[in-house]
C-alpha cells in the first residue's frame, strides 16, 4: 500500500450454468455435462486446488477468525514498513505487531509476505540512511523471521507517478548514479538502490540457506497500456529493472489498485503484461487488491464483482502468477473505504460477502485456463478415420516401416488475440519440433491499417504488413517439443494472422 494518493475502478458478468432445462413437448429434460468436482466454498480452499494462493492485508487488531478461514496468505498492512519497525542506525524495535502476525499465520499454515524493507515512504528513522544502514536493516529484517516469512517486498514504489516510467527523485533513489550518462542505472559503474538492496537481500538469504523470495513491488505496473491505449511506460521501466536484475529477483508484485485515475484502469491487456513478466522467470503476484467503485458506476454488486472476474481470471491464466492478495478484508475497514473496493462489507469481525465475493471463489472454482483447447483436438467420433480399423487377426506391419510424415524439426507458431476496437494484443507460441533449436524468427502479415506499437520477449522488424520476429538473446534456444512466448500490441484489426516459424 502506498501514503501517495491515487484512485481505481470496475464491470459485470454470469456464469454459465453446468445443466441446462430443456422443454420437449410436455417433458423437461436435463442436459448436464459430465459432473464436476465439488466447489470450493472458501477462497483459499478454491485457490489452493487451482494452484496459488489467496491472502489479505491485516493488522493485529483484526486477526478474526474469517482470517483464517478464507485466507492462505498474509502481508502486514503497516507492522512490517520501517517507520514501525527500524531504527535510524538499522536495527530493530517495536517488533511485537509483526511478531503477532507471523505467528498467527504460522498457527493458521498460512504463508507471510514481509512488507516492506526499501521505501521512500513511511521510513521513519531510516529516512535519509545511506545505502549501508538500508543494508544493515534489510539484513537484521530478513534473518529475524527467516524462512517464516515466504516473501519480502525488498523494494516498494521505485517508479515515479504519472507514467513516465523514470526513477523517483525522492530518497532513497536520490543515492542513484548515471556514471556513464547512458540514460539507466544498470551499469557496472553506476549506483543503483534497487540492485544494491537487492544484492544484500539474496546475500543474506543465501548466507541463512533460507528459502524467502525476494520480491519488487509497484502500483500502476499491471497492463502493458493505460487508458487510450498509451504504453504503460511505468510498467516497462519495472520490466527493464527486472530483466536486468533477474539473478537476484525472485518475484513481481503488481499492486492492482485500481480505479478511474487513467493510470490505474483494468486493461484488456493486464493477461498479457503478467505473462511477459512471468516469462522472465519470476512468479508474478497481485499484492494489494482492490477494486474503486467508480470503475463500475458505483455499482457494488455484478459490476464490480465483473471486474474481480477479469483480474483474477487474468492471473489464473498464467502459470507463474501464485498469488492474489486483497488489501483488507472489509470495505468499512480499508484505507480507501469511500470507494467499497473489497470483498466483504460489514466489520468488527462481522462480515457479508458481497458479489464480487463470490465471483472471486467462482472464478478460482474454475481453475487455470478453464477455456484454453488442448493442444492436440481430441478425435470428433463422426467423423471416419482416415486408414480403415485393422483386424486383430492380421499380423502387425512390420517396425522397420518408415513413417509416411517424417518427424516435425524445425519450429512451429501459433498466435492468440485478445482484442478490442482500435487494437489488440497478440501472444505467440514458438513450438520447436522433434528436435532442439537455438534460434527462431516468425514471420506474419498484418491486415491493411493494422500496426504494431509494442513488442516483448522478441526483436522485431517492421511495425506493418510483413512483421518479422525474432528470438532475444534469453529465449533462443527451446528443447525439443517445449515452447516459448512472445507478444505483441498493435492497432487496428488483427484477424487472420497466420505466422511461418524459421528455425536456426
Amino acid at each position: 500500500m502506498t501514503s501517495d494518493l491515487r484512485q481505481r475502478k470496475k464491470a459485470a458478468r454470469i456464469a454459465l450454468p453446468t445443466a441446462v432445462l430443456l422443454l420437449i413437448g410436455s417433458a423437461v429434460v436435463v442436459q448436464s455435462s459430465a459432473p464436476a468436482a465439488a466447489a470450493e466454498t472458501t477462497l483459499r480452499a478454491a485457490a489452493a486446488k487451482a494452484g496459488l494462493f489467496f491472502g489479505v492485508a491485516a493488522s493485529p487488531n483484526r486477526l478474526y477468525p474469517i482470517v483464517g478461514q478464507e485466507f492462505s496468505q498474509l502481508t502486514p498492512e503497516n507492522d512490517m514498513k520501517p517507520d514501525r519497525i527500524a531504527t535510524s542506525s538499522g536495527g530493530l524495535q517495536n517488533t511485537s505487531g509483526a511478531d503477532t502476525l507471523v505467528n498467527h499465520a504460522q498457527s493458521n499454515n498460512m504463508l507471510v509476505r514481509g512488507h516492506t524493507l526499501v521505501w521512500h515512504s513511511q521510513a521513519g528513522a531510516l529516512q535519509g540512511a545511506s545505502q549501508a544502514t538500508l543494508n544493515t536493516f534489510i539484513g537484521n529484517a530478513i534473518n529475524r523471521w527467516g524462512s517464516r516469512i515466504a516473501y519480502w517486498d525488498v523494494v516498494n514504489e521505485a517508479l515515479e507517478d504519472n507514467n513516465t516510467g523514470r526513477r523517483r527523485n525522492q530518497w532513497p533513489h536520490t543515492m542513484n548514479r548515471d556514471a556513464n550518462g547512458d540514460g539507466d542505472f544498470f551499469d557496472a559503474g553506476d549506483t543503483d538502490v534497487i540492485r544494491d538492496s537487492f544484492i544484500r537481500a539474496k546475500q543474506v538469504v543465501q548466507a541463512g540457506g533460507l528459502t524467502t523470495k525476494l520480491c519488487i513491488n509497484d502500483y500502476d505496473v499491471d497492463g502493458l497500456t493505460v487508458q487510450g491505449g498509451t504504453p504503460n511506460r511505468k510498467a516497462d521501466a519495472l520490466y527493464d529493472i527486472v530483466r536486468n536484475y533477474r539473478q537476484y529477483i525472485d518475484c513481481v508484485g503488481f499492486q492492482a489498485h485500481f480505479n478511474d485515475n487513467p493510470n490505474s484502469i483494468i486493461t484488456n491487456d493486464l493477461q498479457a503484461n503478467i505473462q511477459r513478466f512471468a516469462d522472465l522467470g519470476v512468479e508474478v503476484h497481485i499484492t494489494e487488491l482492490d477494486i474503486d467503485d467508480d470503475l463500475s458506476n458505483n455499482d457494488i454488486g455484478a459490476g464490480q464483482a465483473e471486474n474481480y472476474r477479469k483480474v483474477v481470471r487474468a492471473c489464473l491464466n498464467v502459470a507463474q502468477c501464485t498469488g492474489i492478495t486483497v488489501w483488507g478484508i472489509s470495505d468499512s475497514e480499508s484505507w480507501r473505504s469511500s470507494e467499497r473496493g473489497l470483498l466483504f462489507t460489514g466489520g468488527n469481525g462481522s462480515y457479508q460477502k458481497k458479489a464480487a465475493y463470490h465471483a472471486v471463489l467462482d472464478e478460482l472454482n474454475k481453475g487455470r485456463n478453464p477455456t484454453v483447447p488442448p493442444t492436440t483436438p481430441p478425435v470428433t467420433p463422426s467423423v471416419p478415420p482416415t486408414t480403415p480399423p485393422v483386424d486383430p487377426t492380421t499380423p502387425p506391419p512390420p517396425t522397420t516401416t518408415p513413417p509416411t510424415t517424417p518427424p516435425t524439426t524445425g519450429c512451429s507458431a501459433t498466435v492468440s488475440l485478445d482484442s478490442w476496437t482500435g487494437g489488440f494484443v497478440a501472444t505467440v507460441r514458438v513450438t520447436a519440433g522433434s528436435a532442439p533449436i537455438s534460434g527462431w524468427s516468425v514471420q506474419l502479415t498484418l491486415p491493411s491499417g493494422a500496426s504494431v506499437t509494442n513488442t516483448w520477449n522478441a526483436n522485431r522488424t517492421g511495425t506493418s504488413g510483413t512483421v518479422r520476429f525474432s528470438n532475444v538473446s534469453y529465449n533462443g534456444s527451446v528443447n525439443a517439443g517445449q515452447y516459448t512466448e512472445f507478444g505483441f500490441q498493435g492497432v487496428g484489426t488483427a484477424t487472420g494472422l497466420t505466422p511461418v516459424c524459421t528455425a536456426s
